[in-house]
């Protein structure tokens, strides 16, 4: 019963020491600017179709550290069914562009920003 009680009473002060008796918190030190990131602006987007492919483009003018990516949504030939795509990257300058599957149409098309 000893044994149990002083593995117990260690135990007890080992998680103390980690978790309750952390002391005062130190405010790390900046050097340089800090920048703080926003949602892309000036963001303009449109159905895109070059030589009979169908999709969408979207470009933003300031970043602003942020990012965004194209958005379209293409409609099914055969049975009128939508899909929504967006491209697989996120830009922080020129153009993106995602296109619509096979055998369908663009519809619509969007832009979706991050500020990261």
């Amino acid at each position: 019963m000893k044994k149990h009680l002083a593995v117990l009473i260690s135990g007890g002060a080992l998680a103390v020491s980690v978790l309750g008796l952390q002391g005062e918190a130190m405010a790390a030190s900046t050097v340089g600017d800090i920048s703080v990131k926003a949602h892309p602006s000036g963001c303009t987007y449109s159905k895109y179709n070059p030589d009979g492919h169908q999709g969408a483009i979207a470009n933003c003018s300031k970043s602003n550290g942020g990012h965004y990516k194209a958005i379209v949504v293409c409609k099914r030939y055969l049975d009128g069914s939508k899909v929504t795509r967006e491209s697989a990257t996120w830009k922080s300058s020129g153009d993106s562009i995602v296109w619509c599957p096979p055998e369908t149409f663009s519809v619509s098309a969007g832009v979706m920003t991050k500020a990261s």
